[in-house]
């Protein structure tokens, strides 16, 4: 189930567990029994469900970039020449760019929106100048992020 496109069905309980562990996912079975009032047992069992079906992906500690000096934040709009699945090639070679932390495939006269955070704009230029000299690219307009006004990478439930 795990990849193929088709949306999970999730009850309320699950939909709980899911705001629960978006908020902290160190959170103990025990205190998430206590909070919901369902048994340790149920809760372990629709977690591994969760994550069979792909819903739960992964757990990380959320890190501050600030604090490891990753503050230049890039957003680059990426024109690429068309061809026979470039879509899949590009993206795969932007996504293995240093700094980049994501790559959106997008219609309209942009084709990707590639986002990246460095540690100076001298680091960010040499990312772009792979960018530049790629063959697969026409061509790239970037906007430099000034403000963090808000980034928050849960899902709203």
């Amino acid at each position: 189930m795990k990849g193929d496109g088709s949306k999970a069905q999730l009850d309320d309980i699950d939909v709980e567990i899911l705001k629960i562990l978006q908020k902290d996912c160190r959170v103990t079975l025990d205190q998430m029994s206590k909070m919901l009032n369902v048994p340790k047992s149920t809760l372990h069992y629709r977690i591994k469900r969760l994550e069979k079906q792909g819903v739960i992906e992964g757990y990380y500690a959320k890190i501050n970039p600030a604090k490891l000096g990753k503050e230049y934040i890039t957003v680059t709009l990426v024109r690429a020449k068309y061809g026979p699945g470039y879509h899949k090639k590009v993206g795969e070679k932007l996504a293995k760019l240093p700094g980049v932390w994501a790559v959106y495939f997008v219609l309209g006269e942009t084709d990707f929106i590639v986002l990246t955070r460095s540690n100076s704009r001298e680091t960010f230029m040499k990312t772009l100048e792979q960018m530049i000299n790629s063959k697969e690219i026409e061509r790239t307009s970037t906007m430099v992020v000034t403000e963090i006004i808000k980034e928050d990478p849960r899902i709203e439930l």
